[in-house]
């Protein structure tokens, strides 16, 4: 018999033992004798012996030993049922780390806030003020901004983000976000469906176009061209991608209002409002100095754990003591871990396959759209300096930009 077909049995023995309870029967049995015993003794001496048979009777029921070796048998049961238990999932020999509680109720309070439960946010706040920093608690208004801007974005009132985006504006360029072309692309197709084709028009050349054009198509004077000589460059050189997606918003325009239905259906979809919120979330994640990882840090954690957690136990059980040796010694994990897809921004160790030199904090891994990763130093020399100069992945046909990578978190 397999491990789990031992366990298996116990369940069923021991379900089965809970199920049968023979108290009622025998209390029954009990009111049954005393119902039909009289008292006919004429003296004390036969009321005695009345009283005796009687006590015999109800002894001999049973009801107490009864409950008492039944009782025993499943409590024996039980413990045959743990040590199966016990027996098929060995508990790991992994070291125990320490936590800090006041670091413990902090990490909860941020998940809390970037979950957008204020509501535990504040309970926890209120019961623990004294173990979350000042500088935390600060975290509570801007978050709540962040997500009422996301909700009135989904239901496409774009006030709050654009009020945002306006307020952060030197940010987002200096890192060349995309955030302010998805904003104007939505009021873009806002005006279309209120048939509104001047006001897009305009908005199209004011907005979309410098947008899309960037930094790397203004002139040696900062000024921004918009010649025909200008954009015919434009098109043919690095900013052909944004100039792609304004002539894609253009053809739109002849059929304005009634976009369900064309061709430019698409602009509709609620897909162009969430890509607008995803990037709008880790724009103001990363301003208020929080990991822009999907989630937060708890979540990430929880996920990296989930993924690597049966490895280790694993690895646990093969090496025994000499794992948990090479564990302490090292100050890191003995082996390298894969994390999933999602959360790939955080690693243990990397260094660059360019420069072939270990990463620091001040040189950090860099993630690339097309899933290779590079040192910051490496990316800068590629893209001779600049954040918005698109250069070739080293190690695919992909092209990228510096603004386009994202840390990587050791």
């Amino acid at each position: 018999m397999s491990e789990i077909d031992l366990i298996s049995s116990l369940l069923d023995k021991v379900a089965k033992k809970q199920r049968v309870d023979t108290v009622p029967q025998r209390l029954d049995e009990m009111l049954q004798i005393l119902d039909s015993w009289e008292d006919s003794g004429a003296d004390d001496v036969s009321r005695a012996a009345a009283l005796a048979s009687l006590g015999s009777k109800l002894e001999a029921v049973g009801v107490a030993q009864g409950e008492s070796s039944r009782a025993h048998e499943l409590e024996s049961l039980v413990r045959k049922l743990g040590k199966a238990v016990c027996k098929a999932m060995p508990q790991p020999t992994l070291p125990d780390v320490p936590l800090d509680d006041g670091a413990l109720v902090q990490v909860l309070y941020v998940h809390m806030l970037c979950a957008g439960r204020f509501d535990v946010a504040l309970a926890l706040e209120q019961e623990a003020a004294d173990a979350i920093a000042a500088p935390t608690l600060q975290l509570r208004a801007p978050l709540e901004a962040l997500h009422a801007a996301l909700s009135a974005l989904r239901a496409r009132d774009l006030s709050p983000a654009l009020a945002w985006a306006a307020d952060h504006r030197e940010r987002l360029e200096a890192l060349g976000s995309r955030l302010p072309f998805f904003l104007a692309r939505l009021a873009f197709v806002s005006h279309l469906e209120k048939g509104e084709t001047l006001a897009a028009l305009a908005l199209a050349r004011e907005r979309l176009l410098p947008l899309a054009l960037g930094e790397g198509c203004r002139s040696p004077w900062g000024k921004l061209e918009l010649s025909a000589t200008v954009l015919r460059g434009a098109a043919a050189g690095e900013c052909a991608h944004g100039i792609a997606a304004v002539r894609s918003l253009m053809g739109s325009l002849a059929f304005a209002p009634a976009l369900r239905g064309s061709p430019y259906e698409w602009l509709l979809e609620p897909s162009l409002a969430e890509e607008a919120c995803e990037v709008l979330t880790c724009e103001a994640l990363a301003a208020l100095g929080l990991p822009a990882a999907p989630g937060s840090a708890l979540s990430s954690c929880v996920a990296a754990g989930e993924a690597v957690l049966p490895r280790l136990v694993k690895l646990s059980s093969l090496l025994g003591p000499k794992f948990l040796d090479v564990w302490r010694s090292g100050g890191e994990l003995p082996v390298e871990l894969e994390l999933p897809p999602t959360h790939r921004m955080h690693h243990s160790i990397f260094a660059c396959p360019v420069s072939k030199e270990p990463t620091t904090p001040g040189n950090p891994p860099m993630l690339l759209p097309c899933g290779h990763v590079l040192a910051l130093g490496s990316l800068t020399k590629l893209a001779r300096g600049s954040r918005t100069v698109r250069f070739k992945c080293p190690y695919c046909p992909a092209e990228a930009t510096t603004a386009m990578a994202k840390v990587l978190h050791l």
